[in-house]
């Protein structure tokens, strides 16, 4: 017969080994939910971009805002965009454009540009509007 003593220690044993066992399955489980669920830090999504605009509207955009800078030249984004009805961020690519083929003039910076038309037609205009006054 076995001393009590030596009972204790076989179940001291035990403990030991169901308590390796048990930590050891605990060890796994949050393993396996910590590369299932991502990181706290993660970056957020973005939200999704808007649509491109079509090339025929924003030509035929292009061509209104030339005709409000001929009509009103020397004037900021903001008033030719309430003249036109189009909010002011829906008239930078079309100013764009009209820089960048050389019809339109720019003067100035950020909000404070002013925009003047360059080219025949604008001379024309201002002709017109010159003889009238």
């Amino acid at each position: 017969m076995k001393t009590i003593a030596a009972r204790i220690d076989d179940r001291v044993d035990d403990l030991i080994s169901s308590l390796n066992a048990l930590v050891g399955e605990l060890a796994l489980e949050a393993l396996a939910r910590r590369t299932r669920q991502p990181p706290k830090h993660a970056v957020k999504r973005r939200s999704p971009a808007q649509p491109r605009r079509e090339p025929e509207k924003v030509a035929v955009l292009t061509e209104e805002l030339y005709a409000q800078i001929c009509k009103h030249p020397g004037e900021t984004m903001g008033t030719l965009s309430r003249h036109m009805k189009v909010p002011a961020k829906a008239l930078s690519l079309p100013a764009c454009k009209l820089a960048k083929a050389g019809r339109v003039k720019k003067a100035g910076q950020r909000q404070f540009t002013r925009y003047f038309p360059i080219g025949q037609e604008a001379k024309r205009k201002s002709a017109s509007r010159r003889r009238v006054r």
